[in-house]
């Protein structure tokens, strides 16, 4: 069931609503006190949410970056696990595949939910034992992997908890709201009034579901999260796995006849008992 309002969505909501208000609602012109308030409120409000959008972005690059180094490491341990014995490749195999799964069942912000089953590859590779010669010497390179794996484990889990705090919401919804208020009070009920009161509010309400998304990590995730995890699971054999509301909620788009296995979940969220997956054809 989807349950947030998309940009666009929202875009055309506001532009429905404010535009029957700025009608049905005329206010009382312009007003020295209210240009005043509306002045003030307004550039409060752009220092306020430029800095928020640039620390967001800032924030998400580096979530971009951190996941695609946590890619390279999760391909790196595949292809130095060929060398070992079929027996101990298989099993890195399926450790590494069902890890990344449970990454995929979790939102981002309870990524450290996966860590149990990143905790059994550990392990198992920690028990390796390698014959001597090449596969000790892979052996060798497949630890670090596994401690910078750690580091990045962390990195995604602090980053994606790193939210907008209840007081910076609320001091941008108040301004939000005063600047709406201003608007309407000096729409004048012309044609030109309400066209220009309704751009201007739903512009503001725009703003807002960009920093929205920004602050969940939704913004632009198709590039960033979607089409690099199918590749991921793609690169080390398997199948791509995802959620199947996220792709029935439009927030993916795949490729044409792309065979991944899609999950569902009876319960509410983050109860995973009883989820079950089946192979579908995009």
């Amino acid at each position: 069931m989807k349950k947030r309002l998309d940009l666009w969505e929202g875009a055309i909501l506001s532009v429905i609503v404010f535009g029957l208000l700025g009608v049905f609602l005329p206010g009382k012109g312009m007003d020295d006190l209210v240009l005043a308030l509306l002045s003030v409120s307004s550039f409060l409000f752009g220092i306020f949410v430029a800095f928020s959008i640039a620390d967001r972005h800032s924030r998400q690059k580096e979530m971009r970056e951190t996941m695609r180094v946590s890619d390279a490491y999760v391909i790196n341990l595949y292809h130095l696990s060929k060398v070992m014995s079929k027996d101990v490749q298989k099993k890195i195999h399926k450790h590494l595949d069902e890890w990344l799964v449970a990454t995929m069942d979790y939102f981002l912000k309870d990524h450290h939910k996966s860590d149990p089953l990143f905790s059994k590859l550990y392990m198992y590779i920690l028990s390796i034992k390698p014959k001597k010669g090449k596969q000790s010497l892979v052996y060798e390179e497949m630890i670090p992997l596994l401690f910078s794996q750690v580091e990045s484990n962390k990195r995604v889990r602090y980053l994606s908890q790193d939210k907008i705090t209840v007081a910076e919401w609320s001091s941008i919804l108040i301004l939000t709201g005063i600047i709406l208020f201003c608007l309407f009070y000096i729409n004048t009920n012309s044609i030109f009034s309400i066209f220009l009161v309704t751009l201007l509010a739903t512009t503001l309400v725009t703003i807002l579901l960009v920093l929205r998304d920004l602050d969940a990590l939704y913004w632009k995730e198709q590039k960033w999260i979607w089409d690099p995890v199918s590749a991921l699971f793609q690169e080390i054999g398997s199948l791509p796995y995802f959620p199947q509301d996220v792709i029935d909620n439009k927030r993916i788009k795949l490729k044409k006849g792309l065979k991944y296995r899609g999950a569902t979940y009876p319960k509410p969220y983050p109860d995973l008992t009883g989820k079950k997956v089946k192979i579908r054809v995009a």
